[in-house]
């Protein structure tokens, strides 16, 4: 029954040409990979070697002493530097191409990117030669069993009937084969077709859910009937991004920001700078400024998810082989340590995943044991059960404004009684604490009635919106099915590649040829190191400028520029004069509106 409904709805994989990593058999990986055990990446030891490793050694291996941490290895041994060049030269290497991402954003996100690149030679990361080496040593396993295999479950809730797909990539092969923002070894990928069970024995699809980059909530799921998605017979089809393998669900490319340090900390004081620029000084609102930061400082990478490659799945060129799993498989609930080379990186970015059960923290991922709540449907009726949900629901706020009457009844018939009980003590001695509290329960009552009368507008609101809603749902009208979604993924318009090859190789040399020209003037004393900032960054400007079509607006810019500059000098060099014939004017001022004043009084 669970195979048969997971066959049923399962997901149609279209990749991006020049993708080396496909979905494999969790054992078969396993059976390739040493497992170590260490309290870092240096000292640790093989504790089963690839020859005696698998999923039932590695679930009845003991869970290691704290300070020790478990990962497997799946690629024992890096490329060299002439191995690799050879790698990558073979003629049956698949080819990609696209648009360089630094031509994107201006110089202060190439230097964050440029921060980056340095950061990697001092945390944890995948060291060079892994993904030619992963790629040779997977297509191996591939050559011997070439089944495309998900792994899958189904959890029932209720009404919902969760079917629960994982898929196992041998690496994540994103920064070094896509230039994307990471490396690490092993990959679990996720997603989820939720149903619902009906009266008549129907199970009905009504969501799915794709995670990606580690996202949950609202954002991750889309309605059955969502007209950006493309289902196939009951099949959805999605778009694994080349190399990360995050799931899309329309095909292009996305650009993924990776924020820059101090991030957050901008938002404060952006804010103020915007409110005072549009509510004091009566300026054109300048938008959010804390987001136009963000997308100038944050580093692109581009996530692609073009759907030109292998397609897997009903129909495709390859078919599933579903394999289910549930917590009684020993290497899902048994083995808690990481999937793949562990590298210490303090970021995560470069560290392996831990499995389909767990987080790296050794606690249990939300996506495993509340479906529901990690798409956020924890708080969505099943589809039959939307209109008497929502009848209840009336129900209640009926009764609620029943009560909000009834109350408001009451107060109003208390206040003329209190008030008129006030007035006659007003002037009375010796009953001054007693007036007093007389007096804020008055007022308390007062506010309480108005509060009262507002609440029993809003309740009648919603009784009458629920009703419509109530009323279209009957009628068959479900809604905009997108309706919850607050940031989704949405793929950027295609690039224009008329003539970007020349600012792609300005973008990708830019930061490099500003720092070695400013430690060149700097140290053949050309100009000061001021002035030689100054001159750097004008040339960078004027390049970048003409490379992007925009010598107009630059030369208006920096017209503005002067004329401001102009604007400063005139007003320092000239201070003592204008404060004077600001003086004399205010004066002046003075004298003309007092003698108006005069004039009006004797006429």
């Amino acid at each position: 029954m669970d195979r048969e409904l997971l066959r049923r709805h399962e997901p149609i994989l279209k990749f991006t040409h020049g993708e080396l990593f496909f979905p494999m058999d969790a054992a078969a990986y396993v059976a390739n990979c040493d497992l170590l055990e260490g309290p870092t990446l240096r000292e640790a030891n093989v504790v089963i070697p690839a020859e005696r490793l698998d999923v039932e050694s590695l679930a009845a291996n003991p869970t290691p002493p704290p300070g020790q941490a478990q990962f497997l290895r799946f690629v024992p041994k890096p490329m060299g530097s002439l191995e690799l060049a050879r790698w990558r030269n073979r003629p049956d290497r698949p080819k990609f191409s696209a648009p360089g991402r630094l031509a994107r954003v201006g110089l202060v996100a190439r230097i964050v990117d440029a921060g980056l690149v340095l950061s990697l030679l001092l945390r944890g990361r995948v060291p060079g030669g892994t993904t030619a080496a992963a790629s040779e040593r997977y297509e191996r396993i591939r050559a011997g069993d070439p089944r495309m295999v998900y792994h899958g479950r189904v959890l029932r809730e209720g009404r919902w009937v969760i079917l629960h797909y994982l898929f196992l990539y041998a690496m994540n092969d994103w920064r070094s084969t896509f230039d994307g923002a990471n490396d690490h070894e092993a990959d679990w990928e996720q997603c989820f077709v939720v149903c619902e069970a009906r009266d008549d024995g129907e199970i009905r699809p009504a969501w799915f859910c794709a995670a990606a980059h580690d996202e949950k909530g609202d954002d991750l799921r889309r309605r059955w009937d969502d007209p950006r998605m493309r289902i196939e017979d009951g099949h959805p089809v999605v778009y694994p991004g080349a190399g990360s393998h995050a799931t899309y669900l329309e095909h292009g490319e996305y650009i993924m920001r990776l924020p820059f340090p101090g991030e957050r900390n901008l938002r404060g004081p952006l804010d103020l700078l915007r409110h005072v620029w549009r509510d004091t000084l009566d300026q054109p609102d300048p938008g959010d400024l804390a987001m136009n930061a963000s997308g100038a400082l944050s580093v692109p990478f581009v996530d692609y998810a073009r759907g030109d490659g292998l397609v897997v799945g009903p129909g495709g060129d390859a078919e599933w082989t579903p394999h289910l799993i549930s917590d009684d498989d020993g290497w899902v609930d048994d083995y808690t340590g990481l999937w793949g080379l562990d590298t210490g990186d303090r970021f995560a970015g470069e560290r392996a995943p831990a499995g389909p059960k767990y987080t790296r923290t050794g606690t249990v991922r939300q996506s495993w044991h509340d479906p529901l709540g990690f798409a956020g449907l924890d708080k969505v009726a099943p589809p039959s059960q939307a209109v008497p949900v929502l009848r209840s629901q009336i129900a209640a706020l009926t009764a609620t404004r029943a009560g909000l009457v009834a109350e408001a009844a009451d107060i109003e018939r208390s206040l003329p009684l209190l008030n008129a009980e006030l007035s006659a003590i007003r002037e009375t001695g010796g009953v001054e604490t007693y007036r007093e509290r007389s007096a804020a329960k008055l007022a308390e009552d007062e506010a309480r009635l108005a509060g009262l009368r507002s609440e029993t507008v809003q309740v009648g609101v919603a009784i009458q919106a629920g009703e419509r809603e109530m009323a279209a749902l009957q009628a068959g009208e479900l809604g905009d099915p997108r309706v919850h979604l607050h940031h989704a993924a949405e793929p950027q318009p295609p690039v224009e590649t008329k003539g970007r090859a020349l600012a792609e190789a300005w973008a990708a040399l830019s930061v490099g040829l500003l720092i070695a020209g400013l430690a060149i003037i700097v140290w053949l004393r050309i100009l000061p190191p001021v002035l030689a900032v100054v001159v750097l960054f004008g040339s960078y400007l004027a390049i970048e400028a003409f490379l992007g079509n925009r010598t107009q607006v630059l030369v208006l810019r920096v017209t503005l520029v002067l004329a401001f500059v102009s604007a400063a000098i005139l007003v320092v060099t000239f201070l003592r004069e204008m404060f004077l014939l600001g003086l004399l004017g205010l004066g002046l001022l003075l004298i003309a509106d007092n003698i108006g004043e005069l004039r009006r009084r004797i006429s």
